[in-house]
């Protein structure tokens, strides 16, 4: 008979707690319990530990877990997500676009077709949103990274007030195109976060 690791068990039990209450500096704190144990635990541990880091506005920290977490070999669309929702609050877009390009998953060429120059369009992405909304979410990330650095193209610096304007832009724009509702809720409400905003 196989047993359950009990530190997995006990892991998840906690994160199950934290999340019922919404005590996400909670989840934060088990950081390094999860990193020590990350090759017993599932997958989406790694995805909560990253949502709750993000909510409590530790960008640096979603950074740094999700690049210990590669290191490990777990790369996952949230794990993805979450860390350029953190690069984008914390305006470093060009570590961004390192993320981008040194990502197995985004160099998986059916995906990198997506998010190219010749392919990015919200319009294509469309068909993924509903049955896909966390692959959907990153590649909005990936193409709204690389929008604003074609953009800008070494031109003016990234600033808050311009990265707030295009995300709005961004939500207004797959609005229009009828995105799912529960996409441009996840948006709103991680702008929200990003840009320290009480809507």
């Amino acid at each position: 008979m196989m047993k359950f690791p009990k530190e997995k068990v006990l892991i998840m039990q906690e994160i199950n707690d934290c999340l019922a209450c919404d005590d996400f500096f909670g989840i934060f704190k088990l950081k390094d319990k999860i990193l020590e144990s990350s090759d017993q635990l599932e997958r989406k541990i790694f995805d909560d530990l990253l949502f709750a880091t993000f909510v409590i506005g530790n960008f640096d920290d979603v950074v740094l877990i999700a690049s210990e977490l590669k290191r490990k070999g777990i790369e996952t669309y949230p794990t993805l997500y979450y860390t350029l929702l953190a690069l984008i609050a914390n305006e470093d877009l060009f570590q961004a676009v390192s993320i981008i390009k040194n990502s197995k998953i985004l160099n998986n060429p059916e995906i990198k077709s997506l998010y190219q120059e010749d392919g990015a369009n919200y319009s294509n992405l469309l068909a993924y949103a509903e049955r896909y909304p966390n692959f959907s979410l990153l590649l909005l990330m990936v193409n709204y990274v690389n929008g604003i650095i074609r953009e800008i193209n070494g031109t003016k610096d990234i600033n808050r007030d311009y990265l707030l304007f295009r995300f709005f832009d961004l939500i207004n724009l797959i609005y229009e195109l009828g995105y799912p509702l529960k996409i441009i809720q996840e948006l709103s409400s991680v702008m929200k976060v990003i840009f320290n905003l009480s809507l």
